[in-house]
């Protein structure tokens, strides 16, 4: 296994032009990790949080050089990386391994944080797409491995054999060690992604929700993986396709109380229902989220369900009281916002008393110098209000990342210059 050593601890940064509601938590002029070979100061895009058995925040975030922190030289037509120029991909940058996995915790409610460590370094670039704390104790940490290759239908020789696959990683020490990644089935033979958190069922099930693509420019499809060992063995359960070829990209998987299960995917934040535990699927409606991107649900005690997302733009949060068939909107018909000056791509988990940390990054484009910041929030009791936690240490009036408009789509980076 993979040891990770704890160190010293780093005070959190609130931000004093948004009510002091959100912090920073770690990033490249922040608590920033240690120097290594391909390091830009691209900090996110891919981040979680879980609480601890003894109550300690532990999060897992992604560090590199941009958007695709891929192990260099990358090959890709010279339009394409033309193309990513415009949106700030630095295509001199030298990362032998290109981005990774590292991890840090908080004993005190997110006031001050261990520096951060490393998780996971591979031969090809890293990142962590999702995270969960099981009943039992143990960690799995989802993570998406990159290829060096993009636009090919066939993989150069010495090179990751698909574009993009994801593994499961394993912790029976509150984060300290780590399995070696166990590679999920591939439906499709190009790439499988994720950007999720597996789900529970009431037996034990663990779900986890993919998508795939066949070929480089292919229709996105969903795929569900089962684990009924804790998360240390994985079996492809079902796949997903809609009715007119729209795709499913990003989804999400919610266990509601009335033993359903949901999922949710983006761009139109299309829901469908199982009724079968993942076997089979029915499309229903589209929530008020579009454009809807990277999110995570929860489900509160009640039954109510939580989802926190980039909409818009922007990080926000609604709220649904009948299992995902209506949900809580603003003036504007738009989920509540959390963060209006930052993009989102948020994880987060349910704190004991229902309180939700999120947390999240601050760009969607020229992604060299990022943060990780955290909010807190709850749904009042009466499930009618959103609830914004004051950040929990004093503003000390440290300049901030200005905010950044646009968005890259790692999904789209294939589009031609115009």
């Amino acid at each position: 296994m993979n040891r990770v050593n704890s160190m010293t601890t780093a005070t959190a940064t609130p931000d004093s032009t948004d009510n002091s509601r959100r912090w920073k938590i770690v990033g490249w002029d922040h608590n920033a990790p240690d120097p290594f070979p391909g390091f830009g100061g691209k900090v996110g895009m891919g981040q979680d949080m879980a609480l601890l058995d003894d109550g300690s925040w532990f999060v897992v975030f992604h560090a590199g050089y941009w958007h695709l922190s891929v192990a260099t030289p990358m090959i890709a037509s010279p339009d394409m990386v033309q193309a990513w120029e415009k949106n700030g991909y630095p295509k001199d940058h030298v990362a032998p391994q290109g981005g990774r996995v590292l991890s840090m915790r908080s004993d005190d409610e997110g006031r001050t944080w261990t520096r951060p460590t490393t998780v996971l370094q591979d031969r090809w670039d890293v990142s962590p797409i999702g995270m969960n704390r099981l009943h039992d104790g143990s960690l799995l940490l989802f993570v998406n491995q990159q290829a060096s290759w993009y636009g090919d239908i066939t993989p150069p020789p010495d090179h990751l054999e698909v574009n993009t696959r994801i593994g499961v990683m394993r912790s029976t020490d509150q984060g300290l060690s780590w399995t070696k990644p166990t590679w999920l089935d591939m439906p499709q033979r190009h790439y499988q992604r994720a950007y999720a958190q597996a789900i529970v069922l009431a037996d034990g099930t663990l779900l986890y929700p993919t998508y795939t693509t066949e070929t480089f420019d292919g229709t996105l499809n969903g795929a569900i993986h089962r684990s009924t060992d804790n998360g240390i063995t994985w079996q492809l359960l079902s796949t997903l396709t809609r009715d007119k070829g729209q795709p499913i990209d990003e989804p999400t998987l919610t266990a509601l109380a009335d033993g359903r299960v949901m999922l949710m995917t983006r761009l139109d934040a299309a829901i469908f229902y199982s009724e079968d535990q993942g076997h089979t699927w029915s499309f229903s409606h589209c929530a008020p989220f579009a454009p809807l991107k990277a999110h995570r649900t929860a489900v509160l005690h009640d039954g109510t369900v939580v989802c926190w997302m980039t909409s818009h733009g922007r990080l926000r949060v609604s709220w649904s009281s009948d299992h995902g068939r209506t949900w809580q909107v603003d003036e504007h018909g738009q989920p509540l916002p959390l963060d209006l000056n930052s993009y989102g791509y948020p994880g987060g988990c349910v704190l004991t008393d229902e309180s939700i940390v999120a947390v999240y990054y601050d760009a969607a484009n020229q992604q060299q110098r990022t943060h990780v910041w955290a909010t807190r929030f709850s749904i009042s009791p009466d499930r009618k209000k959103l609830i914004q936690h004051n950040a929990p240490v004093i503003a000390n009036n440290e300049p901030t990342l200005p905010n950044v408009s646009g968005e890259l789509d790692v999904d789209v980076m294939h589009t031609q210059p115009q």
